[in-house]
């Protein structure tokens, strides 16, 4: 008999709800849908429907769905209650999640921080597997963060989910939460594109579609604006990943999200730094995420291994 879960990725645009056969890190089964934002009755109407299809399919395979996890963006509290998505979820403000989502489909319900499952995720399954300290950068409209311990948190709340507001250098960028200079402002897609609009990327090359992927594209054939626009968020990249060593000491480093999709040909560039370690011979490994899409659902569900 199989032991599977429900993972939930709420992301900022789609929620994808898994699947997962938690032995094997393997999603079965994955549905995906426009994230609500708006409407609380809409969300749980969307999400009890997709977990409703999930059960059907867990019954063919004729084993039990242990529970449901959740990976939403903001500080949640052991009970599964959401404190804020700042603005993200509307609806969402000292939000009983997990008592709603058991009350409708008569399963346990687990709920974290998403960059938190994220992490966990890759450090079950994913590239970071048999690495007792990782590290999950993953750089998608903002900068999610989640440290693994030897496969657990390592703390039992999220209380570093706001690492990303870490100040850089001294731009004067303002970032969404009112700082100047946070590395979340700069390295995240957001920040990539707005660095683009700054020196008037629409005007100058209005045949490019604006985003991060035809930046990389565009700087790997020469263009010199995006050369400067990679090169900068290169230098803000690696000061923020000296100060997470420093903070963090990871075996691994793991960049996910949307724009580690076109940082390959930077790969070699990062893992050059001499970095301050923590320790003598400290030595730390930096990859890419090769769970893509599925990081967030693997690691929701992974909230059922213990």
């Amino acid at each position: 008999m199989k032991r599977l879960a429900i993972g939930i990725d709420i992301g900022g645009t789609r929620t994808k709800v898994g699947l997962v056969d938690l032995d094997k890190g393997e999603v079965l089964e994955m549905l995906i849908a426009k994230t609500e934002t708006k409407s609380s009755s809409l969300f749980l109407q969307m999400i009890n429907s997709g977990i409703d299809q999930l059960k059907e399919v867990a019954q063919k395979e004729q084993s039990p769905v242990l529970g449901v996890g959740f990976g939403v963006t903001g500080f949640v509290f052991e009970d599964g209650k959401v404190d804020s998505t700042y603005g993200f979820l509307e609806f969402m403000e000292d939000y009983p999640l997990s008592e709603y989502i058991q009350k409708h489909s008569s399963l346990p319900c687990r709920a974290d921080n998403d960059a938190r499952v994220v992490a966990l995720g890759e450090a079950v399954y994913g590239i970071g597997k048999g690495q007792n300290r990782v590290l999950v950068l993953t750089l998608g409209t903002g900068l999610g963060l989640g440290f693994i311990d030897n496969g657990k948190f390592e703390t039992a709340l999220p209380f570093a989910h706001m690492g990303g507001h870490i100040s850089v250098g001294n731009s004067e960028i303002e970032c969404y939460c009112g700082k100047k200079g946070c590395l979340e402002a700069l390295v995240s897609a957001t920040g990539i594109v707005a660095s683009a609009k700054r020196m008037d990327w629409e005007q100058k090359y209005p045949h490019l579609e604006l985003n991060v992927q035809t930046i990389f594209k565009a700087e790997q054939e020469g263009n010199s604006d995006a050369k400067e626009i990679v090169a900068e968020f290169l230098a803000y990249l690696k000061i923020g990943i000296g100060n997470y060593i420093n903070l963090f000491a990871p075996d691994m480093i793991i960049i996910g999200g949307g724009v580690s999709k076109g940082m390959q040909p930077y790969l070699d560039e990062l893992k050059q730094i001499d970095f301050l370690g923590p320790y003598k011979n400290y030595k730390v490994k930096i990859a890419l995420s090769e769970l893509d899409e599925y990081s967030g659902i693997l690691g929701s569900a992974a909230l059922f291994n213990n």
